[in-house]
């Protein structure tokens, strides 16, 4: 049996750099020629076997605090360097956040899971990740070299995502339907009551698609009224795209249904 493999052959020359500072990471990424950060090298390193070509590539992970993962009541942030199985394991996100750990050990194959990081996954922008609109359902912000700025706004190289009041949120998801579409709802809750949904849609555009809506109502009801808040949630949301893995039809249909179901299931555990 004769198997093709991607050859590191491929791959044309570059220097490697190792800072151990921010301000090492951004003077050499201002250096002549092209530069390439590399965290996990998930997606870069295919991106080099295919033939892209960069003068320098600028490892990260020795630049302390990138991995980092910090819990409070008021925030939870997340390192862009955290891998995914660093999320899925984490203490500190098991404690204000139980959702998210519970999710996340069930994305990507193992090689991904141990070397892939959130910063890498939501950089690389591939419509079939689920970094980015996980991170639009929590409400999340990216944080950057000047601050934070909303997710759809990045500019620059991530340094970490923070997501406000981790204690009162839920967060559901469906990805049964992929690659067509998936669906994360995040839930705001005080004292019983839902205040507020957002649901974030991946595939079923060209990138990420997040719709809020303000409510009021006991999470004890919201079972009753799931398919009513999905016709609303949906309704809004702009056309899906039809490509050859499914129409815009089938997707604009399949959101209500997977946005009603995560609300009723969300109704169910109250």
């Amino acid at each position: 049996m004769l198997v093709g493999l991607r050859s590191r052959r491929h791959i044309a020359p570059f220097s490697l750099h190792r800072p151990g500072t921010w301000d090492e990471a951004v003077a050499l990424r201002r250096q002549t020629g092209s530069s390439a950060f590399l965290a996990g090298g998930i997606d870069l390193i295919d991106r080099l076997k295919h033939g892209h070509v960069v003068d320098r590539l600028i490892r990260l992970d020795g630049i302390a605090g990138l991995g980092d993962i910090v819990a409070t009541t008021d925030s939870l942030r997340i390192g862009a360097l955290a891998t995914h199985a660093a999320i899925a394991d984490s203490v500190a996100i098991r404690g204000v956040l139980p959702d998210l750990a519970a999710l996340w050990q069930r994305i990507a194959n193992p090689r991904v899971r141990f070397a892939g990081t959130i910063g890498g996954n939501v950089m690389a922008r591939r419509p079939d990740y689920d970094g980015l609109p996980a991170l639009l359902a929590m409400g999340a912000a990216a944080e950057i070299a000047a601050g934070r700025v909303a997710l759809s706004v990045i500019d620059d190289l991530v340094t970490g995502f923070v997501v406000p009041r981790p204690e009162r949120l839920r967060l559901f998801a469906d990805r049964s339907l992929r690659p067509a579409i998936s669906v994360w709802l995040g839930m705001t809750v005080t004292d019983g009551h839902v205040d507020g949904v957002r649901a974030a849609i991946g595939m079923a555009h060209p990138s990420p698609v997040c719709v809020s809506l303000d409510l009021n109502v006991p999470l004890a009801s919201m079972a009753h009224q799931a398919a009513a808040i999905a016709d609303t949630i949906a309704g809004t949301m702009p056309e899906p795209m039809t490509d050859p893995v499914a129409t815009a039809s089938y997707r604009r249909r399949m959101t209500r249904v997977l946005i009603s179901r995560l609300l009723s299931q969300a109704g169910s555990i109250a």
